[in-house]
């Protein structure tokens, strides 16, 4: 096994070192996840996400502060502003506290908040966003109403800090909902094009690179000087499978981190997360890694040349990704073309990712898709065995 890590780990530095692969597997999807996710909406899906929300708060009492205190329970990620900071400066959602909402309030008299969106912002975050300011100002009306301060009378400190302890108290009754029926939400945005770009690019960059990689040995001899190593048939065969995976696997951790990036920083208006479940979609990378890297042992051992190698490479990956549901949600497509879609290994890692990312499952979603694409792996591996000579 040694030997078999030894092959795999010095063909996996030689790949990622190459220039064009490093742009393949890094730079490109990277754009592509950017491109797509601007195209198709931008957004990945609100439950459970911390919305973006800049607070211009211009009331100089307390109560503004503890208003804002209100916003960041119930799941708001709060940027405060000054009002000239807010004249030159980008957003996507904005609410403006006015500058006598303080005084407003304790004369029990009604208070206008400004509340404004980029008309290009995401329709379903700002659905959100517009049920959880609902659910502010309730809570916070309930706290007040809690509270009972006498109209007109002056506020201690005590005052004070007794109503922030009432604002700070968990929730006694919580919501719970979920998709009735057999019902779901399609992926749009970002919750579509960032996993759909990791998927496509996988099968992309490890099929035409590998399998170029892999006619070259073939045609220069590399191969059979490796059979005349020490090395088995079948110790070079684990090598390069090993390679061909830990490749898939490294470019799906960078592409994971670069997705969650994007959301965080919310480029372009882009908002994504993998959510709580990321270690699960990291999981479910391994066993797709594995079927990708014997999809190409595969097609190694098929092409006689680099130029076929990358032509029809890059001709299967297309189909791979389109029927696979890389490009669009798989809902979307006619019946006919999901079920041969299912043919696809990226059929199945889509379905994983999306069960995941876009529907909140846990562990066990991934149970069916990763048996399928290990069903895959085992069966383009046996074939690549025996279609790739060494001499």
């Amino acid at each position: 096994m040694r030997r078999v890590l030894h092959l795999a780990v010095h063909d996996t530095k030689l790949f990622i070192l190459e220039r064009e692969n490093f742009f393949f597997m890094f730079l490109m999807p990277v754009m592509f996840m950017l491109f797509f996710s601007v195209v198709l909406g931008g957004g990945g899906g609100p439950a459970d996400v911390r919305i973006s929300l800049q607070v211009v708060n211009e009331d100089q009492g307390f109560m503004g502060e503890l208003f804002l205190d209100q916003l960041r329970g119930e799941e708001f990620d709060t940027t405060l502003l000054s009002r000239a900071e807010a004249d030159t400066t980008d957003y996507i959602r904005r609410l403006a506290v006015p500058a006598d909402f303080t005084a407003k309030v304790l004369a029990a008299e009604q208070v206008q908040l400004d509340f404004t969106k980029q008309s290009t912002s995401n329709i379903e975050y700002d659905a959100a966003a517009d049920v959880r300011l609902h659910q502010v100002q309730v809570a916070f009306l309930g706290a007040l109403i809690r509270w009972d301060h006498p109209q007109g009378a002056p506020v201690s400190d005590e005052d004070r800090e007794r109503l922030k302890k009432l604002i700070q108290e968990p929730r006694r009754i919580t919501v719970s909902q979920r998709f009735a029926g057999t019902g779901r939400p399609v992926a749009s945005g970002a919750g579509q094009s960032v996993p759909g770009m990791l998927t496509m690019f996988m099968v992309m960059t490890v099929l035409i690179g590998g399998s170029q990689s892999l006619t070259r040995e073939k045609l220069y001899g590399t191969l059979s000087r490796l059979a005349t190593t020490p090395l088995s048939r079948g110790e070079i065969i684990m090598g390069k499978l090993l390679h061909l995976g830990m490749v898939g696997f490294f470019q799906a951790m960078i592409l994971m981190a670069a997705g969650q990036a994007i959301g965080e920083m919310h480029l372009f208006g882009i908002e994504f997360t993998w959510g709580p479940g990321w270690w699960i979609v990291a999981l479910f990378t391994i066993p797709f890694a594995f079927a990708v890297a014997a999809l190409t042992l595969l097609f190694g051992g098929l092409f006689r040349t680099t130029q076929q190698a990358e032509s029809l490479g890059w001709l299967a990956g297309m189909v791979f990704s389109a029927l696979g549901g890389c490009w669009w949600p798989m809902e979307i497509m006619p019946r006919s073309a999901q079920i041969i879609g299912s043919f696809f290994p990226t059929y199945w890692a889509m379905n994983a990712f999306h069960a995941v990312v876009t529907f909140g499952h846990g562990i066990e979603a991934i149970m069916l898709p990763t048996a399928i694409v290990v069903g895959f792996g085992v069966v383009y591996a046996w074939l690549g065995a025996r279609t790739l000579r060494m001499v």
